[in-house]
């Protein structure tokens, strides 16, 4: 249990509860007493390698040390990024790791990077963070999408995101019907509309439970909206259907947090799945009614758990084989109920209702203790991912539990969910050039944020700004790549990026030196 006056560790809330009375409970107040209770607060304030061979097989080699765990590039000295350190690199799913650094050094927001912890998109969102950074499919398009806001003392105020394959914004949109976005959950649907998480409060009794006459209870909301208008095709509150004695948080001197969603998904018969991390317990709930169908753990399971699947604290609970296993995301923690987070694959007998553990997957040989937020994800060729929320890891696991990547963010770092997605990036500005010391001694660099088709890249160079001749070719080497030595007596230099044909795919500003 939490003790009074702690929160859990990544509620977001948003006070538009009304007593019984009729008192509306004003956001900022709230913001305020949460800070004076002591809630947990989510978010705070490499490797490299030689020539891309490709972002799904690469292996890792270190690198020269960097200062902070942060990247400093001369072509853009405006990315400040955090180190990916790639630990292990083998058999691992296609495409590249997606996260979004939310607290330790360097910038905020959405990152995708390589097997060698190479960055291949990266967008700062300060003074925001973001959340739920994934791809996904638009009308008909690949897109990427993320939730972007602000935080207080645990609490997010935000919207959802969607980018195009060239990095321009086509949609940005809040929760419907007034109530604010959460961070919890952003996913596009298969039928193109949105799930999003938010959450309510209101003033109840809590006597019986340990709080006052007349204290603010925090109930999870969530919809399905359209995109991008945000209309509400369905809407489902967690105090009209769960009671609070379900509840493992006990209330606070200031709230009670006592459902707090962190994940939604849609099970293989078209009704809704959600984890509630306060109550333990994986809800189904009829899409056309709202009614609670099952509960898979917590204190009223409907499900009898067998050997291993008891969960605490968890997120992340998604549906596979048609509604016949589960993945979650066991955090454990915090408080402590286990002494290592899992992730846990369950088996649903749906006819006898019971529960079975399939698979679980670990931080071997470490036991990491994720206290807040964390994700599995499984892929395609039945690897499964892991971003461990709080601790500053990001693991994927072959099916029969073998550890083929493992990767760290610098001390500190922490990221609510990690994915791996093929992707294919085309920037709509062009790539960047920049230059180091002088003389002789002068380099230049080049780079291409977001670009994915980029092998190798030529420096061009004149004695006028307006005549550039084509000169020698280099492969590409991560995401900023030292280009050929300007020849004598040039005084102008551009960077053009190359495809696998040698064909230029487009070329940077011109540069003096």
């Amino acid at each position: 249990m939490v003790p009074p006056g702690k929160s859990d560790d990544n509620a977001c809330f948003r006070a538009t509860g009304e007593s019984p009375a009729g008192a509306v409970a004003t956001r900022a107040a709230f913001l305020q007493r949460l800070a004076g209770g002591g809630a947990a607060l989510l978010f705070g304030g490499g490797l490299a390698a030689s020539r891309l061979i490709g972002p799904d097989r690469a292996f890792a080699r270190p690198a020269a040390p960097k200062p902070n765990g942060l990247h400093r590039f001369h072509s853009r000295p405006d990315l400040v990024a955090p180190i990916v350190s790639v630990l292990h690199a083998g058999e691992t799913g296609d495409g590249y790791v997606f996260i979004a650094p939310s607290s330790g050094p360097g910038a905020r927001g959405p990152m995708i990077f390589d097997n060698r912890g190479d960055i291949v998109w990266f967008h700062p969102t300060k003074p925001r963070i973001a959340t739920n950074f994934r791809t996904a499919v638009y009308r008909g398009r690949p897109v990427l999408t993320w939730w972007e806001g602000t935080t207080s003392a645990g609490l997010g105020v935000g919207s959802h995101v969607i980018f195009d394959s060239s990095y321009k914004q086509i949609a940005n949109f809040p929760a419907g019907g007034g109530r604010q976005s959460d961070l919890h959950e952003f996913q596009i649907t298969p039928h193109g509309t949105a799930l999003v998480s938010s959450y309510e409060t209101r003033y109840m009794d809590l006597r019986a439970y340990g709080g006052s006459q007349n204290a603010e209870v925090v109930g999870g909301v969530f919809q399905e909206i359209e995109i991008p208008s945000a209309k509400v095709l369905f809407e489902w509150r967690s105090l009209d259907h769960v009671t609070l004695d379900e509840s493992h948080q006990r209330p606070g001197a200031n709230f009670f947090d006592y459902f707090h969603i962190n994940s939604i998904d849609i099970d293989g018969d078209g009704n809704y799945l959600v984890s509630a991390r306060s109550t333990w317990a994986v809800y189904k709930i009829a899409r056309k009614t709202g009614k609670v169908i099952w509960r898979l753990g917590g204190k009223k399971s409907d499900f009898s758990m067998g050997r291993g699947t008891v969960f605490a604290w968890q997120h992340d609970a998604r549906h596979h084989a048609g509604g016949k296993e589960i993945t979650i995301f066991d955090d454990g923690g915090a408080p402590t109920v286990e002494p290592q987070s899992r992730i846990l694959v369950i088996a649903l007998d749906l006819k006898r209702m019971q529960a079975t553990l399939a698979r679980t997957y670990t931080h071997h040989p470490g036991r990491l203790q994720a206290h807040f937020m964390g994700n599995a994800q499984v892929l395609p060729n039945g690897n499964v991912i892991a971003g461990w929320g709080s601790e500053p890891y990001i693991t994927e696991w072959n099916h029969d539990g073998v550890i083929e990547f493992d990767a760290k963010l610098p001390s500190g770092g922490q990221n609510y969910r990690a994915f791996r997605f093929p992707w294919v990036g085309h920037p709509s500005k062009p790539p960047r050039i920049g230059a180091d010391g002088k003389g002789r001694a002068r380099r230049v660099y080049g780079s291409w944020n977001g670009a994915t088709e980029v092998v190798a890249w030529r420096l061009d160079s004149g004695k006028t700004a307006g005549a550039l001749a084509p000169g020698a070719t280099v492969p590409k080497e991560g995401f900023e790549t030292e280009l050929a030595q300007p020849p004598t007596g040039a005084r102008y230099v551009a960077a053009v990026a190359l495809d696998k044909h040698g064909k230029p795919l487009k070329t940077s500003a011109t540069l003096p030196i």
